[in-house]
């Protein structure tokens, strides 16, 4: 079981989560860990070397790091799993996380896309979409230490420090559209050598 799959276990017999997250139970199961709370000075320092968070000022990392939960995870943690319902945007404080694509002809097998590692970060749709389901899974390496924030604490820091909620929502949303963009630009990469193929196979014929 994952973590976030965890928490919406116990928070509902369902499979899914409730319509309502409630921010106290996610803290009690990532603050769990002795690890939390113990580095809080160091965390304006290691969002400032984040490049998509480049336009806060030294405050308002300040003020975004008290919104973060930092946690430790297992080699092999699982974080989130493909297909579950998203409840969290993660940086990489430290270790490496392994973003896995369930195989399709062996559904328990798990097939690595890429390797994250400290100052990235993954999980951004989770802010923005309701019940946002997650594309792939999340698997931690070797052990890592993250920093969660979470919808809940969105919509605190919306209502306590608009300006910074608003910055960090522009942040993800820059997340989101250089993703897009990438996937558009090898897509058509692709296609131009589908393209080159498909015209010297017909040239050959």
């Amino acid at each position: 079981m994952s973590y976030e799959n965890e928490i919406a276990k116990k928070i509902s017999n369902q499979d899914v989560l409730p319509e309502k997250l409630s921010i106290s139970i996610i803290k009690y199961f990532w603050q769990s860990n002795p690890l939390s709370g113990k580095r809080i000075k160091t965390i304006p320092k290691f969002l400032r070397k984040i490049g998509v968070l480049k336009n806060f000022s030294d405050n308002e990392l300040r003020i975004l790091s008290k919104y973060l939960h930092l946690r430790h995870f297992s080699p092999q943690e699982i974080i989130f799993k493909q297909n579950e319902v998203g409840v969290g945007f993660y940086f990489i404080y430290s270790g490496y996380v392994d973003i896995c694509l369930a195989n399709d002809d062996h559904k328990s097998a798990q097939d690595s896309l890429i390797t994250l590692e400290r100052n990235d970060y993954f999980g951004e749709l989770a802010l923005l979409q309701e019940r946002s389901i997650r594309n792939a899974s999340a698997i931690s390496r070797d052990g890592c230490e993250l920093l969660g924030i979470f919808k809940p604490d969105i919509d605190t820091l919306i209502n306590e420090a608009p300006v910074v909620a608003a910055k960090l929502l522009q942040s993800v949303s820059l997340i989101i559209s250089n993703r897009l963009f990438s996937v558009t630009r090898e897509l058509k990469e692709i296609n131009y050598k589908l393209q080159s193929f498909e015209n010297t196979e017909s040239k050959g014929k």
